[in-house]
């Protein structure tokens, strides 16, 4: 391998690709027999199993009354993991990822620009199943890929009786935060009883041989790819969206390396240096480009946006390089970056609502993929 001259790290689900996949199996659920589904709208169900991960994160001491201290953002996975196991085979999720990669526009292009400096490291969430099959898409090796390994055929070994715990989580607690309008705090302390207090179910056992890389795991990672490449962590640059990327873009900020919220939530923004609004995955090449003078970058860009924020032409060439210039006129896009270190907290609010407006945009876009 030849040695990049630069490091950057790349969470996937978000700043590479639209997809949710774990999101995308929950709806499948309704389709399985295995656990006889059908009648329950399963997407909802992953949507009150993330959003009890969130309350985990987010609430102080909730860890800690758990006795839950390893606890990272992104157990979502783990939490879903025997549903999964029981109704899927790994040969059905490898189907499935390559089915729809959902790359967002301009991914293929910037990453074969990088490519060509760039160390490209993926840290993800997601599933080996999909990060392996997107990452190979654009060429990054498998070596290069920070993931949650989901070994189905080998989880299943030790999967003999899980319905009554679905009855329990699904058709018992589901069912009353259906009942509840979907209030989660109606539901919580039935959640904690059953995956932290509740005697070690099937279920359980399941979940628990499953590590996702979320939370420290990123930061974890990120710390052995700088001793792999020899290269500083002050020196990398890391793109994250959620709460799932929070030790890794609160280490480079920490560090003094450049940490984007890409479109992210508030999650990410409060804890990057730096916010990318962007409908296309190129609009992040100014920043790559400008890595070593990046606050005199910034300054220049915010200090100008007015003046080309709705027409690329009127971006002033010696602000960005004319290989970039031209990509934006060509698709008729511009991003909006902006340094979060010199922000105030109303300015810092404007961000993340600009920030989850794309967001959603680009989540709906999915639906027109094929």
């Amino acid at each position: 391998m030849n040695k990049k001259r630069f490091c950057c790290c790349w969470d996937l689900e978000g700043p590479i690709s639209v997809i949710d996949f774990a999101a995308e199996l929950g709806k499948k659920l309704n389709n399985k027999l295995e656990l006889n589904l059908h009648e329950y709208n399963m997407g909802e169900f992953f949507t009150m199993i993330s959003n009890y991960d969130d309350y985990i994160i987010d609430v102080p001491g909730v860890k800690e009354k758990l006795n839950i201290p390893e606890y990272q953002p992104g157990d979502t996975l783990r939490l879903m993991a025997p549903l999964y196991t029981s109704c899927f085979t790994d040969e059905e999720l490898l189907s499935l990822a390559k089915s729809n990669l959902g790359l967002l526009p301009g991914c293929r292009e910037i990453m074969k620009i990088l490519q060509k400096d760039w160390d490209i490291f993926v840290i993800s969430t997601s599933y080996t199943h999909f990060a392996y099959t997107v990452t190979a898409a654009l060429e990054i090796p498998q070596d290069h890929v920070y993931c949650t390994d989901l070994n189905i055929q080998q989880l299943k070994k030790g999967l003999s009786n899980i319905e009554d715990a679905v009855n329990v989580l699904i058709r018992d607690i589901f069912k009353k935060y259906l009942l509840n309008n979907k209030d989660l705090d109606s539901i919580v302390e039935d959640l904690n009883d059953f995956f932290w207090i509740s005697p070690e179910s099937d279920y359980i056992r399941i979940m628990n041989q499953v590590i996702v890389r979320g939370g420290k795991g990123k930061e974890l990672a990120v710390e052995e790819i700088s001793k792999r490449t020899s290269i500083p962590i002050s020196e990398m640059i890391a793109l994250g969206d959620s709460i799932t990327d929070i030790n890794m873009l609160q280490r480079l900020s920490d560090d003094g390396g450049i940490a984007i919220s890409f479109n992210g939530n508030r999650f990410s923004v409060e804890h990057a240096n730096v916010a990318l609004t962007t409908s296309n995955c190129f609009g992040v090449l100014p920043i790559f480009q400008a890595n070593k003078s990046i606050k005199n970058f910034l300054e220049n860009w915010e200090l100008n946006f007015k003046n080309f924020q709705n027409d690329p032409n009127n971006i002033p060439n010696d602000l960005i390089s004319q290989q970039c210039k031209d990509f934006f006129i060509k698709y008729n896009f511009i991003p909006e970056i902006v340094n979060l270190t010199n922000k105030s907290k109303e300015q810092i609010k404007e961000i993340i609502s600009k920030q989850e407006k794309m967001r959603k945009f680009m989540k709906g876009w999915t639906s027109k993929l094929g």
